[in-house]
């Protein structure tokens, strides 16, 4: 016997010290009464019996144990259940290349190539079935399987978005059935693929590749698709909504039958026509009558042969016990019907488990509904599934979905410009930091186990193996661009210290600038009340020197005017006393004359003293001075 979960059993460690506690309990409890009553009185005290209390006690601690023990889970070993099945193993090669979107059969050769596969999968109901799709690559998206149900829900999803490489390669279709029936069937075993195309080979496969899948047993059986009048390849994004060539040119796609014969011819094969007249499931039943069938063992998970029953049972039976221990007989009664009745319940089967296959088909509905949560839940139930080729595919869709949430959180950080901002970090919004793009980083990393057990599972699936190289590369960057950031952040600190250093200093430097601008504005202001000082100065002595020149001009001037006045009254004086007529000089009449006619010199010097009189001082310290009354001496001086 062994356990699921041997940690549990550390629980154990309680039983004994409970047993300690209830023994230091009725110990501590017997003490009490005795204490409370006197010694001549205890004899007449009714005792509870040891066993009463003892028993009670033993089966509760047993129940503990047994109830720790199924906690545990113990188990015996484990049980494995085995399945035979007898098949064909056939693939269903599916061209999904741009010229399959032409309209000439309705509603699309697409559309057609995918009624024709559903067509195929209900003429081989017992038969392995896995589907390829090919355009100018060729992926394995199903591995041979029985669950049919699961092949049609995946074969539901594919569209034209799958095709990673433009054109249609049928040499690489051939290479991919035949690697994936030499690690999936017995050698030398015949198998059959079965191409749904249109016969447009874009790369001229040669007939050599069609050589080596007839030395290994592969029969070729191909279906064409088309009309051979064709028509034009629709493009939303064309001109008229057409698919244009490098030339700029409409391209008109026609049936290609030469192909499809001749790999059909060379491998042993058949070709069919899809038309209104066609038999599809009597063509193919005919053609796979050549096919080996092989009778496959496969086995499901281990289930463990749990023993927790027991221990639970015993448990419950040890609780019953306690209850009716320490319980007084009469009221035992209620407690023994209640055992009886319960014997009479029917007992609760387990809801039946749903089909792994259903539960794969769920899943797949879940994820184009966008229910990515539920989705997860029957992907996980179709995990318990005996085929492993169905346990890959569950695998392979938890990791789109684990990785498509991860692209929508990078989405987040980054904006509608994802790729631009990885690029280019200057555009990059703020949102992104290291911290938020390592924790895409880890749940990137954690993305990847589903696609690696996938891979473990089914080496074949090679878009298992692709979307790990992809998240590999993208870890890659988003590392690099973590390294980036982490570098301008330590720029952006070192730019900040050093700003703020300058700042510090500038701060510590701006008094002392202010000081020496003080001392500078007051000098300034010094040496301007100096220089007015001087200037006041200057021009109060140029005041006092003009006042001294005017006053001294003025006393020249009263004296001349003086002069004047005294040689007039002379004059007049002389005029006035008479003379003898013998006794005058000959020369008298003409100084008279002289003296009646001043000169132009003395008329104008006249003009002058009239004005200086007759001015009015209006300033202090003018040199005109004031019209002051004069003091003439006197007409005789007798």
């Amino acid at each position: 016997m062994s356990f699921l979960y041997p940690n549990v059993l550390w629980l154990l460690l309680l039983v004994p010290a409970l047993a300690v506690l209830v023994v230091l309990a009725w110990r501590s409890t017997g003490q009490g009464w005795r204490k409370l009553i006197s010694a001549q009185h205890q004899e007449l005290v009714q005792r509870r019996s040891l066993w009463r209390t003892a028993l009670p006690a033993t089966f509760g601690l047993l129940a503990l144990t047994c109830i720790i023990i199924a906690l545990a889970r113990p188990i015996n070993g484990y049980r494995e259940g085995g399945a035979t099945a007898t098949g064909r193993n056939l693939l269903i090669a599916l061209d999904i290349s741009r010229s399959m979107e032409t309209e000439d059969v309705k509603p699309s050769r697409l559309a057609e190539a995918r009624a024709a596969a559903y067509e195929l999968i209900n003429a081989l109901p017992g038969d392995k079935i896995g589907l390829i799709v090919f355009s100018g690559e060729a992926d394995l998206v199903v591995p041979l399987t029985y669950d049919h149900t699961a092949l049609r829900d995946a074969l539901e999803q594919v569209n034209r978005s799958w095709a990673g490489v433009g054109g249609t390669n049928f040499g690489l279709v051939l290479r991919k059935a035949m690697q994936d029936f030499k690690r999936s069937t017995p050698e030398g075993s015949t198998n059959a693929l079965v191409i749904l195309s249109d016969g447009e080979d874009t790369v001229n496969s040669s007939l050599e590749i069609a050589e080596e899948a007839k030395a290994s047993n592969l029969l070729v059986i191909t279906v064409g698709i088309g009309t051979a009048a064709g028509g034009p390849i629709p493009d939303a994004r064309g001109e008229n909504g057409l698919w244009q060539d490098a030339q700029g040119k409409h391209v008109i796609s026609k049936l290609n039958t030469d192909s499809l014969i001749n790999f059909a011819k060379e491998t042993g094969g058949d070709y069919f026509v899809m038309d209104s007249n066609a038999n599809l499931t009597a063509f193919t039943q005919a053609a796979v009558r050549k096919l080996d069938k092989h009778e496959e063992d496969f086995s499901v998970n281990k289930v463990p042969n749990d023993l927790f029953s027991p221990f639970a049972g015993a448990a419950l039976i040890l609780l019953l016990l306690t209850m009716l221990s320490s319980t007084e007989w009469k009221r035992a009664r209620h407690f023994i019907i209640l055992f009886a009745l319960s014997g009479m319940t029917p007992e609760l089967q387990a809801a039946p488990k749903a089909e792994s296959a259903a539960a794969y088909s769920q899943g797949l509905a879940c994820m184009q509904n966008m229910e990515k949560d539920k989705a997860k839940e029957f992907f996980s139930a179709a995990l318990l599934d005996e085929d492993t080729a169905l346990q890959a595919a569950a695998l392979y869709q938890l990791g789109q979905i684990n990785a498509a949430s991860t692209f929508d959180e990078l989405r987040t950080i980054y904006g509608e410009n994802t790729e631009e901002g990885m690029n280019d970090a200057e555009k990059a919004p703020s949102s992104v930091t290291p911290e938020a793009l390592q924790k895409i980083v880890d749940s990137l990393k954690q993305d990847l186990i589903p696609y690696q057990d996938a891979l473990k599972l089914s080496p074949s699936l090679t878009r298992a193996q692709k979307n790990i190289d992809g998240i590999g590369l993208l870890i890659k960057r988003l590392e690099e661009e973590i390294e980036k950031l982490k570098q301008q952040q330590q720029q952006q600190q070192n730019q900040q210290q050093q700003d703020q250093q300058q700042d510090k200093d500038q701060q510590q430097d701006q008094p002392k600038d202010d000081k020496q601008n003080q001392d500078a504005d007051k000098q300034d202001k010094d040496d301007e009340q100096q220089k007015s000082d001087q200037q006041q100065d200057k021009q109060n002595q140029q005041q006092e020197q003009d006042k001294q020149s005017g006053q001294q001009e003025s006393d020249q001037q009263d004296d001349q005017n003086g002069q004047q006045d005294n040689q007039q009254e002379q004059q007049e004086q002389q005029q006035n006393q008479p003379q003898p007529q013998n006794q005058q000089h000959p020369s008298t009449a003409e100084e008279d004359k002289q003296q009646e006619q001043p000169s132009d010199e003395e008329k104008a010097r006249r003009y002058a003293a009239s004005v200086l009189r007759s001015h009015m001082d209006e300033e202090q310290g003018s040199p005109i001075p004031h019209n002051e009354a004069q003091v003439r001496p006197p007409d005789k001086d007798y």
